[in-house]
């Protein structure tokens, strides 16, 4: 119990994550609403269909309360109407302030790894192509369900594609897209193994959470008189706690690697000092 007790206090508080969660959560909630400016500026210019436009402001709107998801979905779908300039803006921006979350993370992998981190230039827009990464696998999982939904209204089987297996298809989409940021946001590359260690847990813990803010909200549902507090509430709460899943799925694959590279070195030291015999020796 002791043993457990200080290595979650060498890995939360000794590898200083308990300080990056709040700064993650700061870049999060500025990337709300950017994240869905931007999703509507691409929408605009790439989904010409209303349902591929709903769809977006779903996929938005699983980490928000239900409270919003009607200005979100509005937002998106009347995107059309914006200035291209404003889209633009709302473009960058939303790379701008991603990229400042993902920064966060790498910050996370590089700290507990020991190793160098990017310039603070190239390292700015490695992490935006990484912001568009994620806004594309969005917007990717938005066609893939109208897709879906289109062929099952073909042919006639009506919702053939059952809750359980969405939801099974959003953890998967989750793993694999903080795997992918986990081994590529740092300098020094992370092997897959230890990538999907620390997404594995992190991507189950986000699809979970708006559950849980869903819950807190519907039970604190009665009291009228505090509902914007308790709204922004369950947004921050909502927030803070998947900055936590992320931060600790970012250590996690941090130390596996570190573990992995302590091995190997610990190999390669062994294989140098071991003594060489020389042909003759052998024979004799």
């Amino acid at each position: 119990m002791r043993r457990a007790a200080r290595w979650v206090y060498s890995f939360w508080w000794g590898d200083g994550l308990a300080d990056d969660v709040p700064a993650l959560t700061y870049y999060l909630v500025l990337s709300v609403a950017p994240f869905a400016l931007g999703l509507a500026a691409v929408e605009a210019f790439l989904l010409k269909d209303f349902v591929s436009a709903v769809e977006v402001a779903d996929q938005v709107n699983r980490y928000l309360p239900e409270e919003v998801h009607g200005d979100v979905r509005e937002l998106i779908t009347g995107a059309r109407t914006s200035s291209p300039y404003l889209l633009l803006i709302a473009v960058v921006a939303m790379l701008w302030t991603t990229s400042g979350a993902i920064g966060v993370v790498e910050r996370v992998v590089s700290r507990v790894l020991g190793g160098a981190r990017h310039n603070i230039v190239f390292g700015r827009l490695r992490n935006m192509a990484l912001g568009a990464l994620v806004g594309a696998l969005v917007i990717g999982a938005a066609g893939s369900a109208t897709v879906v939904t289109g062929l099952t209204d073909v042919l006639g089987v009506g919702s053939a594609l059952p809750g359980e297996m969405i939801l099974l298809l959003n953890t998967v989409g989750a793993i694999v897209l903080l795997a992918v940021i986990y081994r590529t946001a740092p300098l020094q590359h992370l092997h897959w193994s230890s990538a999907l260690l620390g997404a594995l847990p992190a991507g189950l813990a986000i699809q979970a959470i708006p559950n849980l803010v869903g819950v807190y909200v519907a039970n604190a549902g009665s009291f009228a008189a505090v509902r914007l507090f308790l709204v922004l509430a369950a947004v921050l709460i909502g927030l803070y706690s998947m900055a936590t899943t992320m931060v600790i799925g970012a250590g996690l694959a941090a130390r596996r690697e570190r573990a992995y590279n302590a091995r190997q070195a610990e190999k390669t030291a062994v294989a140098v000092a071991r003594p060489r015999t020389s042909p003759g020796e052998q024979a004799a």
